[in-house]
């Protein structure tokens, strides 16, 4: 079987921007990893693993745990909030507030990031009330060599584990390692 001489070009066309778009997407994760400021948050233990999507450690963050979060109103899931997170210790930071516009930072003690609505409730059985419900950052996953895992969710679980996360100026956030006792124990794979 030929191929029609004027599909040729459409079939190029159709892999240059395929290829634009994987380069782009590498790209840009890696420029979040080199250039985003680097804060760290301690991790907490999550249940259960999925044996079934390779060898990855669930991660939990005290700023994330929750189900009950005050949401702007009008939130619906899927929608892209921000969040303003303060520091309250050298690796612990809590939620300060929570809304659809990317909040200012006064101080270095002070982050916004971005989150997705993973959930929404109304806060009172009446319907009054705040908008509550769960986040996702997209870091909740960290994938490791094969074998790793359970000696690093051993960690987790006695709460030596830290996150090193790299925040873009949008908000966007991407884990770049995990330490313990202040060493690095897993990175993110070079791009």
């Amino acid at each position: 079987m030929t191929v029609p001489r004027f599909a040729i070009p459409a079939l190029a066309t159709a892999a240059i921007l395929q290829s634009l778009v994987i380069g782009w997407t590498v790209w840009d994760r890696a420029r979040l990893i080199s250039g985003g400021r680097e804060i760290r948050a301690a991790v907490v233990p999550v249940d259960p693993r999925d044996v079934f999507r390779g060898d990855y450690v669930v991660l939990g963050y005290g700023f994330s745990g929750r189900n009950d979060i005050a949401l702007p109103q009008g939130a619906r899931e899927g929608d892209a909030v921000y969040v303003l997170l303060k520091r309250q210790g050298p690796n612990e930071w809590a939620q300060a507030s929570v809304s659809f516009v990317q909040p200012e930072t006064a101080t270095q003690d002070e982050i916004a990031v971005k989150a997705i609505v993973e959930s929404v409730r109304p806060g009172r059985s009446d319907g009054g009330g705040a908008v509550l419900g769960g986040l996702r950052y997209g870091i909740e996953r960290f994938y490791v060599p094969e074998g790793e895992g359970r000696e690093i969710e051993g960690l987790v679980r006695d709460q030596r584990v830290v996150a090193v996360l790299a925040v873009g100026a949008d908000g966007r956030m991407a884990l770049k390692g995990l330490e313990s006792d202040g060493k690095p124990i897993a990175s993110e794979p070079a791009l």
